[in-house]
């Protein structure tokens, strides 16, 4: 018997991950979710691997999986703690890159997430993850920013010290700029400018 194991969302700017465990000639599958909570503190490097690490114990109780079983798991480093845990028990391991089915599963699982719980259109992100899907999730963050950020994988330094201030000033002049061309807020400020003139 053979286990593939891999991640998704764990690098990605909004929302929760997931966990998929495969059990291939079986087709049985079983997924978890570590929390978008544990990725908002600035512990979540720590929090999210030792939360990750409670799932495979749990996981691997459910499954019934024993030592001598072929466990291919991905290459991430949200797997960290993981690892010592199967190393320590003397699991049969392999790092591995996961490709074909579960990685496809796994992704989609992340983007049924965040299309269900935050309504992202499903036409804003794609199935790859990385830099493109990145980006498209920061411009869908930042255009309604005081309300996104609480979905936001806040803890990340980068958030704080980069992107949380470039999406906050690329929503500032969204909305300066919606409401210099909104007719009403025109015709109010040529009102205002001639009045002033007369003065």
């Amino acid at each position: 018997m053979t286990i593939e194991i891999d991640d998704s969302g764990t690098g990605d700017i909004i929302g929760s991950a997931f966990i998929l465990f495969w059990r291939r000639e079986t087709n049985t599958l079983v997924k978890k979710e570590v929390p978008l909570k544990l990725y908002q503190s600035p512990d979540f490097n720590k929090l999210t691997k030792e939360y990750i690490k409670d799932l495979f114990i749990e996981t691997f109780k459910e499954m019934n999986i024993p030592k001598t079983e072929d466990i291919y798991l991905c290459t991430g480093n949200c797997f960290d703690i993981a690892r010592v845990f199967l190393k320590e028990e003397g699991y049969n391991f392999h790092d591995a890159k996961i490709e074909g089915y579960l990685q496809d599963l796994v992704e989609q699982t992340y983007l049924d997430h965040i299309i269900e719980e935050f309504n992202v259109p499903s036409h804003r992100v794609s199935l790859e993850s990385g830099a493109k899907r990145f980006f498209s999730l920061f411009h869908w963050v930042y255009q309604d920013f005081p309300r996104r950020k609480a979905f936001v994988k806040s803890g990340f330094p980068k958030w704080k010290t980069k992107w949380e201030i470039e999406a906050k000033n690329k929503w500032m002049l969204e909305m300066v700029s919606n409401k210099e061309e909104n007719p009403s807020y025109r015709r109010r400020n040529g009102n205002q400018r001639r009045w002033n003139n007369l003065r």
